[in-house]
């Protein structure tokens, strides 16, 4: 997978300079595939795992901005949601004394999955920027004057005198709210440069700045028309799965038989680059676990070959979580345990270079409260007869009576946000957490995700929106290897994801169908059956399984582990919990193996990092 490392110092600070060197020399001594592609007066990068023409380091602007990952030009620059481009983006021989500036005007001008450092005429002063996408991961540590940005948390581990120890504060947070997502990580030391953001090293100083917001494309050329919104949406989502098509000749699609992987299948069977394109669908046994009819009919309407593949809890052996990818944060590492060896397996087998999903579509096209798009349509509005046929819809949606959304939708529409969560608090069951954990994460505002510093200035519908789109998609896999093809999730692309916020929210549940605008702009391509489908499948049930079958480790793992030791979870609790567990209580079992084991997993593989370590 590709990787890079960049290092950003104060050019009039020898010592830093020092600093930054012995650290690149320590990386490179890691071997060949280390390789440095520019370094200046205060900055020095390297990659490793080029992939030329898709991933890669690229100098443009006149050799001002330096990229790294994937670019495409806009075509229309001056529109904010113009048509896009595959490809390097022209020299224009451009310099500025401002990087941040230089910055947020590459960022209107491309959109991809990098990062990117920009510097001035002089090569002094430097800044590394995150596309909004947030798709390539960027992590910081400020050590000795030096800023250290990175993708990948490994090829820190063992650079001396690096060391990072835990943020057990964090852990009770993301232990609280799954959804998460903010500056800080589970480690003390790294913070997370947030997708849009720009960090800009001015001497001594390090200053962080939002280039990107997406309050402020909610409200930039709104998409009121039910019509123009169904037309933009339907061709920006074409082009840009065009321009991730030109770059993968041979692709394996995860395939639900869902609404968004049918979309993307949509999009890729009508690619004007003509991928070949193999699908993959899981199945369980069990009530909704078994989507294959769904998948079968995209795949057949599509015209492509379908490999179907069932989850069994008898082949899930959890010992490999002993393994899990060392990361700044803790992520879900049940999925990719089931699924990730044997999609890279299929990858290489069909002859495909990327693996392709509909991740993510169901954040950008707006699954979900629909009541607070009524809280939305009252904000901007007030009352009305068009009122009436929002409340009717996210009653559909929601099967919630009138009334009771409207008393929701009248209290919530005016209502600025407050607490670290705001409308994003999905857990549910948090008695499991001692008191003390529960509490702190509940008022500590250092969880509060910065778009939320403005927040009042949208309705609790867009500000969700937004929100629930805060987290990005995994770039690296727990258990990838090297060589295993790119994971991409073209639904997640910055033109697209701008379409869908500038729709509001009401437009979104029209009719009484959550993902409404892109239900119409893709009812032609899909099956009825599809297009008018509700429910979603759900596996739960396998969860449970896996629990059971895996009872002595998942108990051993938490019950003798370090959140029951740094007080996160009850012991007495999980151990009542643990004690009976019946296949019935499929919520519970999934909370403990997709969040507190994955947790702990996580906690266990860099207790060690305190001290500095060999890889």
């Amino acid at each position: 997978m590709y990787r890079y490392f960049i290092l950003i110092w104060n050019a009039h600070d020898p010592q830093s300079g020092e600093y930054a060197g012995r650290l690149g020399q320590q990386l490179q001594a890691r071997g060949p595939q280390w390789q440095r592609v520019v370094t200046g007066n205060s900055f020095a990068a390297y990659q490793a795992g080029e992939r030329t023409g898709v991933s890669e380091w690229c100098a443009r602007e006149g050799g001002s901005v330096h990229t790294f990952g994937t670019v495409f030009r806009r075509a229309g620059v001056s529109d904010p949601n113009g048509g896009v481009t595959n490809g390097a983006s022209q020299s224009d021989a451009r310099h500025t004394e401002c990087p941040a500036d230089a910055a947020a005007g590459f960022i209107r001008a491309h959109w991809g999955r990098y990062v990117a450092l920009v510097t001035d005429a002089t090569a002094s002063r430097a800044a590394i920027v995150r596309d909004p996408s947030g798709m390539l991961p960027c992590y910081l540590v400020n050590r000795a004057g030096v800023l250290i940005c990175f993708s990948d948390l490994e090829d820190c581990i063992g650079l001396e005198p690096l060391t990072f120890s835990i943020d057990w504060d964090y852990v009770a947070a993301a232990a609280l709210n799954c959804a998460l997502h903010t500056r800080a990580t589970g480690l003390k030391e790294v913070s997370e440069l947030l997708p849009g953001e720009c960090a800009e090293v001015d001497g001594e100083r390090v200053r962080r700045s939002l280039l990107w917001h997406p309050f402020d494309v909610a409200q930039t050329a709104v998409l009121e028309d039910t019509s123009e919104a169904v037309a933009e949406l339907r061709s920006i989502a074409q082009h840009c799965v065009d321009a991730w098509s030109r770059l993968h000749p041979g692709i394996l699609h995860c395939l639900s038989g869902g609404l968004d992987s049918s979309i993307l299948l949509a999009c890729l069977t009508r690619s004007r680059y003509r991928p070949v394109v193999t699908c993959l669908t899981y199945y369980a046994p069990g009530r909704d676990a078994d989507e294959r009819v769904f998948a079968r009919l995209a795949a057949h309407r599509g015209g492509v070959a379908l490999i179907e593949r069932e989850l069994v809890a008898a082949g899930v052996g959890l010992q490999r979580l002993h393994e899990v990818r060392r990361s700044p944060r803790p992520g879900y590492y049940l999925t990719p345990l089931q699924r990730q060896r044997q999609e890279a397996a299929l990858a290489h087998w069909t002859g495909a270079s990327a693996i392709f999903s509909g991740g993510g579509g169901d954040a950008v096209f707006y699954q979900g409260r629909a009541d607070l798009a009524l809280a939305d349509r009252l904000r901007r509005f007030g009352g009305g007869p068009s009122r009436c046929a929002v409340a009717f819809a996210a009653a559909r949606i929601t099967g919630r009576s009138i009334g009771s959304l409207l008393l929701g939708a009248v209290r919530n529409a005016w209502l600025a946000p407050s607490g670290p969560y705001v409308d994003l608090k999905l857990q549910q069951q948090p008695s499991l957490l001692t008191a003390a954990a529960a509490a702190s994460a509940e008022i500590d505002l250092r969880w509060r995700h910065p778009w939320l510093e403005d927040g009042s200035r949208v309705g609790p519908g867009k500000r969700w929106h937004a929100l629930s789109l805060a987290p990005p998609a995994n770039y690296y896999d727990a258990f990838d290897q090297p060589g295993d093809p790119e994971r991409v999730y073209p639904l997640l692309s910055q033109p697209l994801v701008e379409v869908c916020l500038r729709i509001p929210t009401d437009l979104l549940i029209s009719g009484g169908w959550d993902r409404a605008m892109a239900r119409r702009a893709f009812a032609s391509e899909l099956p009825a059956e599809i297009a008018q489908r509700r429910a979603k499948g759900g596996i739960d049930h396998l969860g449970s399984r896996i629990l059971l079958a895996n009872l002595p480790f998942v108990r051993e793992m938490l019950l003798g582990g370090l959140l029951v030791r740094e007080g996160v979870l009850h012991r007495e609790r999980l151990e009542q919990c643990l004690g009976r567990p019946s296949e019935a209580d499929q919520t519970r079992h999934n909370q403990i193996l997709h969040e507190y084991l994955s947790i702990e997993a996580w906690a266990r593989r860099c207790a060690g990092l305190a001290q500095p370590t060999g890889r």
